[in-house]
C-alpha cells in the first residue's frame, strides 16, 4: 500500500457540504393501543412502532427514497426529542444503530433525515465506534467528515479555544487494487497551533483504503516537530510506504523567482513489517 500525503497550511475558509434534500410523500402517524392502562406501556408500544418503521427505512429491500422524510417526521412526532434521539444512537437493529445501516446500505436519504434529528449531534461511545466502522466498511471519508467522527485529542480542543477554523481533509484514490491514495490536508492557522500545543499533539483522522488512519503532529519541548501515522482499532494491518509532502500556503513568495521547494518526509516501515492498529 502506497500513499502520498500532502499537508497545506492555509488560512482561508472551508467550504461546507450540506446534505441533500429530497421530495416527500405522506406517511401515516405512529399509533398505539389507547386502551392501555399504564402510560409506560403506551410508551413501550410507541417505541416499538417507531423502531420498526426506522428498521424498514434502513434495511427493507423495497426502499422508497421519497418516503423517508414523512416517515422520519411521523416517528419524531410520536416521541419526545430526547427519546427519539436516544433510539437513533442505540445498537438496537441487528446489533447496530440505524445510522450504521443507512451508511453501509447506501441510503443517504435515510442517513441525513435521521441524523438531523439527533440532539446536539452527540454520539455515545458505542454509537461513535459503530459509525466509524460503518465508514471504514464503505471506505467513505466524506461521510466520516460530515458526521464529525474524528477524534481531535487535546490539540483539537486547544485549536478550538484559539478560534481556528475547521481543517479540510480530502482522500483521492489513485489505484484501487493496490490501495494507493493521496490525502490532502489543509490545516488552518498551522504554525499558531503548533506553538500552542507544546507537549501535546494535533491529531487528524481520515478513512482510506477501507481503514481508519490517524496522522499526528507532536511539538516537543525542545522545539522540534515530529510526525507520526497509524491505524485506529478495527482497521486491518497495512504495508506503509508513504511520503509526507508539506507545501507553504504561498507557493511563490515576493522577490522569489521560483516558489519554495516542498518539504518531503518519508513515512515507511523497513523490511516486510506491517502497520497494525493502535490499541
Amino acid at each position: 500500500m502506497a500513499t502520498n500525503s500532502k499537508v497545506i497550511a492555509d488560512s482561508g475558509s472551508t467550504a461546507t457540504t450540506t446534505p441533500p434534500s429530497y421530495d416527500t410523500i405522506s406517511a401515516s402517524p405512529i399509533q398505539c393501543d389507547q386502551s392501555s392502562i399504564f402510560s409506560f406501556r403506551r410508551m413501550k408500544q410507541k417505541r416499538a412502532a417507531v423502531l420498526s418503521r426506522i428498521r424498514d427505512m434502513v434495511l427493507a429491500p423495497n426502499f422508497t427514497p421519497s418516503s423517508v422524510i414523512p416517515n422520519v417526521n411521523a416517528c419524531a412526532a410520536a416521541l419526545s426529542i430526547a427519546e427519539f434521539s436516544k433510539i437513533l444512537t442505540q445498537l438496537n437493529i441487528e446489533g447496530h444503530t440505524a445510522l450504521y445501516w443507512a451508511i453501509v446500505n447506501n441510503r443517504p436519504q435515510a442517513l441525513w433525515a435521521l441524523w438531523n434529528k439527533l440532539i446536539g449531534k452527540y454520539y455515545p461511545s458505542d454509537c461513535l465506534l459503530d459509525l466509524r466502522i460503518a465508514c471504514m466498511i464503505i471506505s467513505d471519508n466524506a461521510i466520516f467528515r460530515q458526521l464529525s467522527l474524528e477524534s481531535s485529542g487535546e490539540g483539537g480542543h486547544i485549536r478550538g479555544f484559539l478560534g481556528c477554523p475547521p481543517d479540510k481533509i480530502e482522500v483521492h484514490v489513485c489505484d484501487t487494487p493496490t490501495n494507493q491514495f493521496n490525502v490532502a490536508l489543509q490545516i488552518r492557522m498551522f504554525q499558531k497551533s503548533l506553538r500552542a500545543i507544546v507537549g501535546k499533539y494535533l491529531n487528524h483522522d481520515f478513512v482510506a483504503g477501507g481503514r481508519l488512519w490517524w496522522f499526528r503532529f507532536n511539538m516537543r519541548e525542545d522545539g522540534r516537530c515530529y510526525t507520526d501515522i497509524g491505524l485506529h482499532q478495527h482497521s486491518h494491518p497495512a504495508r506503509l510506504n508513504a511520503i509526507l509532502l508539506i507545501e507553504a500556503h504561498n507557493q511563490k513568495q515576493a522577490g522569489c523567482v521560483t516558489p519554495p521547494e516542498a518539504l518531503k518526509i518519508p513515512l515507511s516501515l523497513t523490511g516486510t513489517k506491517l502497520l497494525v492498529p493502535w490499541r
